[in-house]
């Protein structure tokens, strides 16, 4: 969630004023040293501030933030542009609308240029939580990537980044016999690119068919200074633009809520779901789905998917965010309706038999049988069935609904056609 500042430059949400160079001035101030240090160890450490005003500026636009500390009667500026914004019928409940803004000064620059004018020492920051050590801190980033595998071109998301290496999640792929890949990453604002050849160094399968992959850089030592640079300016990028994202539980507003709520006051958003370690993810602008993603699957199933999780942690921003190879427009309000329907056809289901690692006997006589009535559906079941498909490869293979397989599944059981194996 975004921070809610004590107090802001002006009355209020004060307007902002026309800069010199065409910048917009804005102003934030800070009433004690703890204010400030507060707002260091939550935002200014990663060269980014969150700036309360009513006035939604677009990103790019370039701005000038007056900081006013009235504690030690000092002043100072810093030029940045925004990055996102917080409009006001979007802010939650604690938070104030605003706009996030990404200062020129990488964050070891800001950090001396604002401990020099205000006198201050800033303490130290506590790395972000990891799962597991490693030799250096990786910090939360989102960015696309081009794998070079074998003469293959594969697209994947950075997830999180260091100066040494990166973790990715991109399809499911075998990658076994693969050491060394080369890889492209860009910006997700500037569009600027890195090439840099990286080893695996570890791989782990997910169960919604996405492999998340830990890469080591190799690189010669001078360049250092290039990749160290264009490290900074994606985790910066990633930090100002959190900074803006609301976020919130499924467990405690449905989908259907969440996104009717988003697209009735923002005429386009991304809306990213994590649950465990699937993540889905929503993109619409005026009124249309442009696409919806959940591991491998896109479109209509990858939506029925995602409205089945009543767990889910969501972030929102209210910017559409592109995404190579992937399609299948759907009109917004049909599509939930539609998900809706079936995630309601799905709980009426009784699955507890079920998992998605079951496997099927066929019984070849029974098919036989009943081969007359069965449809398109049920015959593509029985074909998935002999060559050892599991449930969870057929739901994701299939292009019906979950429900409708199911279903069907249960009526050939039924009929004594299939039968699960049991270890």
């Amino acid at each position: 969630m975004v921070p809610k500042w004590r107090e802001t430059g002006g009355e209020g949400l004060g307007e902002p004023g026309e800069g010199p160079e065409g910048f917009v001035e804005l102003s934030v101030k800070y009433l004690t040293p703890e204010d400030f240090q507060d707002a260091f160890a939550r935002e200014l450490f990663g060269g980014a501030v969150f700036v309360p005003t009513v006035n939604r500026l677009p990103a790019g636009q370039g701005v000038r933030v007056a900081f006013a500390l009235h504690f030690c009667d000092a002043r100072f500026e810093l030029d940045g542009e925004v990055v996102a914004s917080l409009p006001a019928p979007i802010a939650t409940a604690g938070a104030a609308p605003g706009v996030s803004v990404l200062f020129r000064e990488p964050p070891a620059e800001l950090r001396e240029h604002i401990e020099r004018v205000s006198g201050i020492q800033l303490g130290d920051i506590p790395p972000p939580h990891v799962n597991f050590p490693r030799a250096e801190i990786r910090y939360p980033a989102r960015a696309p990537v081009l794998l070079g595998i074998d003469g293959r071109a594969v697209s994947a998301e950075m997830a999180d980044v260091s100066y040494s290496g990166m973790l990715l999640m991109l399809p499911a792929l075998d990658l076994d016999d693969v050491t060394i890949v080369r890889v492209s990453i860009e910006h997700p604002r500037t569009g600027e690119r890195i090439q840099l050849k990286s080893r695996i160094a570890n791989q782990t399968r997910c169960d919604d068919g996405v492999m998340v992959v830990g890469l080591q850089f190799i690189y010669d030592f001078d360049r250092a200074d290039e990749v160290a640079r264009f490290i900074d300016e994606l985790r910066s990028f990633h930090h100002a633009r959190a900074l803006a994202t609301v976020s919130g539980s499924l467990a405690e507003t449905p989908l259907e809520s969440v996104l009717e709520t988003f697209a009735g006051i923002s005429n386009s958003g991304t809306l990213r779901l994590t649950r465990g370690d699937e993540h889905g993810k929503i993109v619409y602008q005026e009124g249309e789905i442009l696409y919806v993603t959940i591991g491998m699957l896109s479109g209509t199933k990858a939506l029925d998917r995602l409205f089945t999780w009543a767990d889910a942690q969501f972030e929102f921003r209210s910017e559409v965010e592109p995404m190579d190879g992937v399609s299948g427009r759907l009109p917004l309000a049909p599509a939930v309706l539609s998900a809706v329907v079936a995630r309601d056809e799905l709980a009426h289901l009784d699955l507890s038999g079920f998992d998605a690692d079951s496997t099927f006997s066929v019984d070849s006589g029974r098919l036989e049988a009943v081969a007359s009535t069965l449809d398109e559906i049920g015959r593509e079941i029985a074909e998935n069935a002999r060559m050892g498909f599991p449930l969870g490869a057929m739901l994701d293979m299939l292009s019906c609904s979950d429900a409708r397989i199911y279903k069907t599944i249960t009526e050939m059981i039924e009929a004594g056609v299939l039968a699960i194996i049991k270890d």
